[in-house]
């Protein structure tokens, strides 16, 4: 019945299936009112039926208000009145008022069914009230109804949902007949708590009792296997998905088993299985996008969030952040710029968690004044806001800010939590400020926050850098847990600044052990031997590598032109023989050596002549990036260079010189740390 339409008179006559096609066919809240009062006139209102019915009638229509003074009108309720009225909060997010009927109901010797019961349970977890829903949990169990099968997955999913993960497990023990809805509840509840080998063993219980994988189940331990990286049972399941005919129109489990193979870094085989989805929704390309990015496929990363948009999927929150994440990847500043405008233009609300996207994405993109304004806009802050500000300031080498702003953090009353130190441990160590130490002793002692692996690494690796080599053993020598990789990392990383050949051979062995498989480690330990001039025992170190398979990661500077990301490496240096990059860095090098520029030979890590290391150095990437930058950008804009490896000191010097020459300020960041040089002097003060 369309609005504006007066509905028929009812009287005693009108039967109850006339009543019930009126108010089906009532579709606004005008039509309820005007069927309202006829109740009323005809005196029906009191009948448990018609008030029922009605109270239901306001309710589909948003009105809770009408509904519950509807309610209170009919004076002998029934189980399905109460019912009615109680799922009408719960639907509508009243959870308060749910547990207030529910106690009323209670309260006038009304008895609990199944249906209540549950509605009272999730108004409990909506309200993250544990001690309520113990009592209704109570209450479940003396009308009888604890095992019901309606009412235990809700019980069993409280107690995951509210932190009581034993008392899940404990009441799903006592349940004689377990049906696939609950194997699936405590998959779920495991993984939220990330016990994924708990999971596993509930798998392969829940197989020794007969039991088959639903979708539900399978979803969780899909899930599962992508968190621990457990690639051949991913491959199994995913197999039992296809096999059982489970994947089909069901996009959660497809985007969980994409996200189990990114997760994995099968990246490949997930873009296979995406293209072959047909309806794709905001959550799969997110997955996409997100994947890439954290698999340092940043390009591929921003190539999906294009066609996201070409395909006029609207992305959400998660979306920026992964987007800004590939963008500060690359070094992309323009990218990330854009995503800025895209989502004022489309008018999205910046939260939190957005604006830190923005404040870390502009402060590894080389802009820390830009990242500092829109933290300074922020209306509301949390504790990872302020931790990505400080850690911003701190690998652009400006510790005394980051410093400055910790104690801020602490003055307006914000916690600092393991990652904040982490982040002002970092800008110490990166800026030689031995009043690290003071911090992370504070850690512990003021803020009762236990120091992880991370912490001890930043210790290790400030000590080590400033050359208090034997105070960074005796550092890790007193560490109340085993010194793992990333602080043998660090102290090995002291030894190749510092020229500790004997000792990066004890600490390169204990790396081996603990990381058998990682080049990077090998790498380090033959350029330790090449600085050293200790050829014999450098090619001994590769012929190892050579054996194990181990390749070294190619090292590449990207930098953003016109919003298209270029992408240089070592092996391109032929590829730019007799170009305008060969010409200018031609003509640069003969200006800078006048200037006083000799090129540090030390850097070209291969028993070769001199001339051919100067060659070799002239390839490096960084320069190949810079001399693009200078031909095709505007003059006077700065030169922004990404390194996915540590810079080289001769290009470092180099850039220092070139920086004079061309007027042109050069922003490099490295795997650690930005170098800002402008005028012949870096921000780094050569402490790097």
């Amino acid at each position: 019945m369309e609005a504006g339409k007066s509905i028929p008179a009812i009287s005693f006559q009108t039967p109850t299936k006339t009543l019930s096609s009126l108010l089906s066919l009532c579709k606004s809240l005008a039509l309820i009112k005007q069927l309202h009062t006829q109740i009323l006139i005809n005196g029906l209102h009191q009948s448990v039926i018609f008030g029922s019915k009605l109270s239901n009638a306001y309710i589909k229509l948003g009105s809770l208000e009408n509904a519950r003074q509807v309610f209170e009108q009919i004076p002998l309720k029934n189980p399905h009145s109460w019912n009615t009225i109680i799922s009408g909060y719960s639907n509508n997010g009243h959870f308060s008022e749910v547990l207030r009927f529910y106690k009323q109901m209670l309260g006038e010797n009304y008895t609990s069914d199944s249906f209540n019961l549950v509605y009272a349970i999730k108004a409990c977890v909506g309200l993250s009230l544990i001690e309520h829903g113990k009592a209704v949990h109570s209450h479940s169990v003396k009308v009888g109804l604890e095992t019901n099968s309606f009412v235990v997955p809700v019980l069993i999913n409280m107690y995951i949902e509210l932190g009581c993960l034993e008392h899940a497990q404990d009441l799903f023990d006592r349940i004689p007949e377990k049906n696939s809805v609950l194997w699936g509840t405590m998959i779920r509840g495991y993984l939220k708590f990330s016990k994924e080998i708990e999971v596993f063993e509930l798998f392969s219980h829940m197989m020794k009792m007969g039991f088959e994988l639903d979708p539900f189940s399978a979803l969780g331990l899909v899930r599962a296997c992508g968190n621990v990286c457990a690639v051949k049972e991913g491959n199994a399941f995913h197999g039992y998905c296809i096999k059982h005919k489970f994947l089909g129109s069901n996009v959660y489990l497809q985007t969980a088993v994409v996200n189990m193979y990114l997760k994995c870094g099968l990246l490949d085989s997930a873009h296979r299985l995406f293209v072959k989805i047909p309806e794709k929704d905001v959550v799969l390309w997110t997955t996409m996008v997100t994947g890439f990015a954290q698999n340092v496929r940043a390009r591929e990363a921003l190539d999906f969030f294009r066609q996201m948009l070409d395909e006029s999927i609207t992305p959400n929150v998660v979306t920026f952040a992964s987007v800004l994440m590939a963008s500060s990847h690359l070094g992309a500043l323009q990218q990330g710029k854009s995503v800025q405008g895209y989502v004022i233009r489309n008018g999205f609300e910046m939260d939190a968690v957005t604006y830190t996207a923005f404040v870390d994405m502009y402060s590894k993109c080389g802009c820390i004044k830009a990242a500092r304004r829109l933290f300074d806009e922020m209306p509301v802050r949390t504790v990872i806001s302020w931790s990505a500000i400080i850690n911003g300031y701190g690998i652009h080498g400006l510790c005394s800010e980051a410093l400055d702003l910790f104690a801020r953090m602490i003055s307006e009353n914000y916690l600092p939590n393991s990652i904040t130190f982490v982040s002002v441990l970092s800008a110490c160590s990166h800026s030689g400020r031995i009043e690290g130490q003071r911090y992370f002793e504070s850690m512990s002692k003021d803020y009762g926050i236990v120091p992880v692996e991370e912490h001890y690494a930043c210790m290790v690796d400030l000590l080590g850098r400033s050359g208090r080599i034997n105070e960074a053993l005796s550092f890790i020598e007193k560490m109340p847990v085993e010194p793992g990789a990333s602080v043998w990392g660090a102290l090995f990383g002291a030894c190749r600044i510092h020229k500790q050949v004997k000792l990066a051979e004890q600490v390169a062995k204990k790396l081996f052990v603990l990381e058998p498989n990682h080049p990077g480690m090998y790498i380090l330990l033959s350029n330790i031997y090449a600085a050293s001039e200790m050829w014999d025992m450098a090619k001994k170190i590769r012929v190892i590598m050579s054996q194990k398979g181990l390749q070294k990661t190619v090292g590449f500077s990207s930098i953003e032109v016109k919003k298209e990301v270029h992408t240089f490496s070592v092996k391109d240096r032929l590829a730019y023989k007799n170009t305008a990059i060969e010409d200018l860095w031609s003509s640069l090098s003969e200006r800078m050596r006048a200037l006083g520029y000799v090129p540090d030979i030390s850097f070209a890590l291969c028993d070769v002549d001199d001339e051919t290391k100067e060659e070799m150095l002239c390839g490096h990437s960084e320069k190949l990036a810079i001399a693009f930058g200078l031909l095709n950008s505007g003059a006077g804009m700065p030169i922004r260079i990404t390194k996915n490896l540590r810079v080289c000191g001769d290009c470092h010097t180099a850039s220092k010189f070139i920086s004079l020459i061309t007027e042109r300020e050069i922003i490099m960041r490295d795997n650690k740390r930005f170098h800002h040089v402008k005028v012949g002097v870096c921000s780094c003060g050569d402490y790097w």
